[in-house]
């Protein structure tokens, strides 16, 4: 576990004696702090107070689904959010529409930085295509499958939060009074078996096997919130999003590594991004983990008004999306053989890098990258950055803002439907869609 040195620490204390009394910190203290702390923001050193926002580690990031869903529609802004992804494109757009973005491989940075000893959540969405249809779907060879979940156990042990079971201490002395004398021979503490003394890079390495490197991202989702919580974080709650196709061992390897931890609930869910109202298919697993309080994830019990594609963007009834171009047709069936078309009368397919080559059937017109972002709930000014290629690619891989606001306040304890209404409401220009539907009683959208 690192720790400042004497130097570092006295650049600390020189930042506090200033915030303590309510100067301003001098911006060669910052500078210094940023330097120490690198690649976090220097102002992370300082010990969190109450009142201030609450720090959230983002990794593979992206260009920014998590934080439109929490700052933009649920219109939550009591959160310092920091992320973290290796697409230089995908960072420049979060940069560019307001999101705090390091550029940097997560594998190789360390969950217990002394930046990080005051972090209260973790949101991670590692990439998808090891387990999607769209992917070579890797990720769900058994080979695979055995090293990413032995890797996943090993962070347990790495982190120290392998329990012995209470049942058997109270098997063995019946009249305890007092700490357990078979835990205190073991090394236990707080109940929990010592650290293996196995570093982070250790447990990365378990995973060399795995025949796409993409799959060991999934071990990310166990390292990192047990990791800040074995280095004494506040850390309280974590939001994952992968293929619908991850695995359900996956899943419940996860879930026993966060209870074993003693994390109060962990829970996951297949939520349809249509469901909610946006314009374009994408099912996706979500998966949300909570030291303190009880939260369950699931679909919503009704779902939202249909979005088309046609609604979305202002086209007339009747649009068909060519997708892949003029294909040969089936004599036996009459239809283009690998269905190539669809109707924008209804959500679109779901989006992809090869999106780009969409166009509308009736004129040949091209999908532009602000459209696609709307299909996948962004405002039509999102700033996606990079080449034509890349922008469409960042908007078919990001989590959609609507869904992502969904699953963030199921986990604060937010009313998310009123505010994703409104958002969608905004976003599509509807006029009189769902205005039978009056707004709850009381509805405020500040929180």
């Amino acid at each position: 576990m690192p720790e400042l040195t004497a130097a570092e620490q006295s650049v600390v204390t020189t930042a506090l004696s200033y915030k303590s009394t309510g100067a301003p910190i001098p911006e060669y203290v910052m500078a210094q702090l940023d330097e120490i702390a690198a690649p976090w923001p220097g102002r992370w050193l300082l010990p969190w107070e109450e009142g201030e926002p609450e720090r959230v580690v983002e990794l593979c990031a992206g260009p920014g689904g998590w934080g439109e869903g929490l700052k933009t529609v649920l219109g939550v802004t009591r959160f310092d959010i920091v992320g973290v992804d290796i697409d230089r494109d995908a960072c420049e757009t979060a940069r560019a529409a307001g999101h705090a973005r390091i550029c940097a491989d997560i594998t190789r940075l360390d969950p217990e930085h002394p930046a990080l000893h005051c972090t209260h959540g973790v949101i991670i969405s590692p990439p998808c295509p090891s387990f999607s249809t769209a992917g070579k779907r890797a990720g769900l060879l058994k080979a695979n499958l055995d090293i990413l979940c032995e890797s996943i156990a090993y962070v347990g042990e790495a982190a120290g939060f392998i329990r012995l079971d209470e049942v058997c201490c109270d098997e063995l002395f019946p009249d305890l009074e007092g700490d357990c004398p078979l835990c205190a021979d073991l090394g236990y503490h707080d109940g929990y078996a010592p650290r293996s003394g196995a570093t982070w890079e250790e447990v990365r390495a378990a995973l060399d096997g795995l025949t796409d490197p993409r799959i060991g991202l999934m071990a990310e989702v166990a390292i990192w919130p047990l990791g800040l919580q074995a280095a004494g974080a506040p850390v309280e709650w974590m939001a994952m999003e992968q293929s619908s196709n991850l695995p359900e061992r996956v899943l419940e390897d996860l879930s026993i590594e966060f209870g074993c931890a003693d994390w109060f609930r962990t829970s996951w869910a297949v939520l349809e991004a249509a469901d909610l109202g946006v314009a374009s298919r994408r099912k996706r697993t979500f998966m949300i983990s909570t030291r303190h309080k009880w939260v369950d994830l699931a679909p919503p019990a009704e779902a939202l008004p249909v979005t088309t594609m046609a609604d979305a963007l202002g086209w007339d009834q009747g649009e068909r999306v060519n997708t892949r171009g003029q294909r040969p047709v089936d004599p036996a069936t009459g239809r283009t053989k690998g269905g190539n078309c669809f109707s924008a009368d209804k959500p679109s397919w779901c989006l992809t890098g090869k999106t780009r080559t969409w166009v509308r059937e009736r004129d040949g017109l091209r999908l532009t990258a602000a459209e696609a972002g709307t299909l996948v709930s962004f405002r039509a000014t999102y700033p996606w950055q990079g080449s034509r290629s890349s922008q469409f690619q960042q908007a078919g891989d990001v989590v959609c803002a609507a869904v992502a606001a969904y699953v963030l306040a199921a986990i604060h304890g937010i009313d998310w439907e009123p505010r994703v209404r409104d958002y969608l409401t905004g976003l599509y220009h509807y006029d009189d869609l769902w205005a039978e539907e009056p707004w709850p009683e009381g509805y405020d959208l500040a929180v």
